[in-house]
């Protein structure tokens, strides 16, 4: 009997296991028929989380535990179910570089930061893709380690990681902190250049995970070894350099056609394989460790985004104390 799933994910690079999983068949292979819904902001994709639109979602980790503590409204049973890509974020400022600043931590960092700021004539503006995200806290981590206040220095506003580069280029912002392909294409295109991202901030830091919510999982947990065994199966087929341009093309397609409309150059320049820092790795192993269902508490690679959000204040003991319990009641469905 085939099992209906709504998945929900944003025109990224790092979408591409569940796009391969459908194109290949490999969720067809074990009855599943995934409808893939392409939403237009981090905020529509938690809502939908929430509020019945989605069972389940591509999605960074603190936008999917602050989910699940009720932030979209109620609390929801939501596991990370799997964790689908690492790193791949890049911090790209507007404009070209300059050989004599470096970007480093300490005294040299500030020094590129006010010359750089001296040429903007105001407190810069930087985007992120929401307030819970990676990005923010990668964005805040790297501005820390520059001796930039990012509360006092610059302006931090929110935008959906498909219009960044537009807004780069009309002046609307400054700079961003989003995944792959927006970063590669903001510099291919010489709107502006990076300074820093994944690799050198956080390296080896869980991107986006597969969230699946109670809801669906409880009634279809016969489903649920097949629907992660063909997302495992699609993240080997993503990390395989040879099939980086087919795949490549795949999320270049239109979204009539299959596709996620990312721009081609650069989506095939941040594939695994491709030279350069900050590309995207799938998978590479972390899958084998999950099994219990504890959102936010299990993987290798959560602890600093943990840490990180209750510095923010977006955690506290009682928060964290519910993920628990969370965890244990998801636990019954795993």
């Amino acid at each position: 009997m085939t099992q209906t799933i709504r998945i929900g994910l944003l025109r990224l690079a790092d979408s591409a296991p569940v796009l391969v999983a459908r194109n290949a068949g490999l969720f067809a292979r074990h009855g599943i028929d995934a409808e893939i819904v392409v939403a237009p902001s981090w905020a529509n994709i938690a809502d939908g989380l929430a509020w019945n639109g989605l069972d389940a979602a591509l999605i960074f980790p603190p936008l999917a535990i602050m989910t699940a503590l009720g932030q979209r409204g109620r609390d929801i049973g939501l596991r990370l179910a799997l964790p689908v890509s690492r790193g791949g974020n890049m911090v790209v400022l507007r404009g070209a570089a300059r050989p004599d600043l470096m970007w480093t931590p300490g005294p040299a960092g500030r020094r590129a930061f006010e010359t750089w700021r001296a040429g903007i004539g105001r407190r810069p503006k930087l985007a992120v893709v929401h307030i819970y995200s990676t990005h923010l806290l990668i964005l805040t981590r790297f501005l820390k380690a520059i001796g930039v206040s990012a509360e006092d220095d610059t302006e931090i506003v929110v935008m959906p990681p498909d219009r960044i580069t537009d807004a780069l280029r009309d002046g609307a912002i400054d700079g961003f902190c989003a995944g792959p392909p927006w970063g590669e294409d903001a510099c291919l295109q010489g709107l502006g250049f990076a300074v820093a991202g994944s690799e050198s901030v956080c390296p080896g830091h869980i991107e986006k995970s597969f969230a699946l919510t109670d809801r669906w999982a409880a009634p279809h947990a016969q489903a649920v070894p097949g629907l992660l065994g063909a997302l495992r199966a699609a993240i080997g087929l993503c990390m395989d350099p040879a099939r980086g341009d087919a795949i490549a093309a795949q999320l270049a397609a239109p979204l009539a056609e299959g596709g996620l409309a990312l721009p081609l150059r650069a989506t095939r320049a941040v594939m695994p394989g491709r030279p350069g820092t900050d590309r995207m790795v799938f998978g590479d192993g972390a899958a084998d460790r999950i099994g219990s269902g504890r959102i936010g508490l299990d993987w290798i690679g959560l602890d600093w985004i943990l840490a990180d959000m209750r510095a923010h204040g977006w955690l506290d003991e009682a928060d964290i104390a519910r993920l628990d319990m969370l965890g244990r009641r998801e636990n019954a469905v795993t």
